[in-house]
């Protein structure tokens, strides 16, 4: 039922826990991190069948620009190494366009890693639900999750502790699980790059559109009344519609077997992406060096 849903979506939201060794601090959410990573890049690396170095090198761009982005829209004191999820759509598509200069295809790595992407992401919202990031605006009690944990972004930057609030990292799980299983079925049958690449791009931005408005984030910039993601949101569904009307070839049905390279990319990929979004040095004031305010 919705309530049992409701309160284990709230028991996740205040599950920080951290562990110091020495000036490092250890945070479980990266984990869902790492799980992201490995099965983002086993997932885009199964389905493109080929190429699992440039399959790794995009994920390690999308990282960097999943940094970098949110350190020029959100850095600040309180958030030293935010990250967010249109600067990794941006370094995604700088990696794929590097890659192209190594030969490899463009669009049939673009269409593997879309389907990937929604898996990513539902393992990317489990981390946004304990750090706090993407939280939604009040709701009403039967609805609504309170965040207590001290270290919630909720708690320190939003100041909206224990007020029921719109589960949108929730909300973003569940249409990108229907996304997730629409793509993967495609790409299962061999569907065109260009229909499997622009559906992610239109369902994703559609969701992401209706999604943000439920969302209460007070670093978010409002320009003409939506905020900026909600522009962004739309100018990607429109990039979707475009990426449909380019000329279709047809593709391999099915997904490869993961290469022990492969396989050991994603390892790589998993360790890389735990790190940086779940290990810092809270008592540094440095660029990316805390994740999270310390005592």
């Amino acid at each position: 039922s919705m309530a049992v849903i409701r309160r284990a979506t709230e028991r996740l939201a205040n599950s920080w826990r951290e562990w110091h060794l020495g000036p490092v601090r250890v945070i479980n959410y990266g984990l869902y991190a790492a799980a992201a990573a490995g099965t983002g890049v086993l997932i885009a690396g199964m389905a493109l069948g080929a190429h699992p170095i440039a399959v790794a090198w995009v994920g390690a761009c999308i990282l960097v620009g999943a940094g970098t982005w949110a350190q020029w829209l959100e850095g600040s004191p309180h958030l030293l190494r935010p990250f967010g999820w249109y600067g990794g759509v941006v370094g995604a598509v700088a990696g794929t366009a590097t890659a192209a200069l190594a030969g490899v295809p463009v669009l049939p790595l673009m269409a593997s890693y879309a389907c990937a992407a929604p898996v990513i992401q539902i393992w990317g919202r489990l981390r946004c639900l304990v750090n706090g990031c993407c939280h939604g605006g009040p709701a009403s009690a039967a609805l609504g999750i309170r965040y207590t944990h001290r270290r919630s972004r909720v708690t320190h930057i939003a100041g909206l502790a224990n007020q029921p609030l719109h589960p949108t990292p929730l909300y973003s799980m569940a249409t990108n699980l229907v996304i997730g299983a629409a793509l993967l079925r495609l790409r299962a049958l061999g569907a065109a790059d260009v229909l499997v690449l622009g559906l992610y791009l239109i369902l994703s931005g559609i969701a992401r559109f209706v999604e943000e408005s439920y969302r209460a984030e007070p670093q978010t910039r409002i320009i003409a009344g939506l905020h900026l993601y909600q522009w962004l949101a739309a100018v990607q569904a429109a990039a979707g519609i475009v990426t449909t009307t380019l000329p279709a070839t047809p593709r391999a049905a099915g997904f490869a077997a993961p290469t022990p390279l492969l396989l050991a990319s994603a390892v790589v990929m998993a360790l890389l992406f735990g790190a940086a979004l779940g290990v810092d040095f809270p008592r540094s004031n440095r660029p990316y060096s805390r994740l999270a305010d310390a005592d």
